[in-house]
């Protein structure tokens, strides 16, 4: 008889359900956005979030490559919202397998 192959099942991480973001907020196909705009659709999502007790949220953002002149807009000014909101613990890049440099994921304080 021959030898059996064995298969090798995808390893996956344990506590990686612990880290995944609970809800996000996509600010692709909304056209072209003012600051106030920003601000106002950012405000609702986490209204919603704190109602739902909601603790890791996930924006994407984008990559601003279709934006005027190829630089970013709408992530750096949501970074800088985000960390001066009362109720926002922590803000920083998403992960790579999340969207990467086109995301934000935000801890809020529940």
């Amino acid at each position: 008889m021959g030898k059996r192959k064995k298969i090798k099942k995808d390893k996956k991480n344990k506590y990686d359900n612990l880290s995944k973001p609970e809800a996000e907020f996509d600010f692709h196909d909304r056209g072209m956005l003012r600051e106030s705009d920003m601000k106002r659709l950012t405000d609702d999502f986490l209204e919603e979030c704190f109602d739902r007790g909601l603790v890791k949220v996930l924006f994407i953002t984008g990559k601003g490559l279709h934006s005027r002149k190829g630089m970013p807009v709408i992530k750096p000014w949501l970074k800088k919202y985000l960390s001066c909101h009362s109720k926002v613990i922590r803000v920083y890049e998403g992960r790579r397998d999340r969207g990467g440099t086109g995301t934000l994921e935000a801890i809020l304080d529940s």
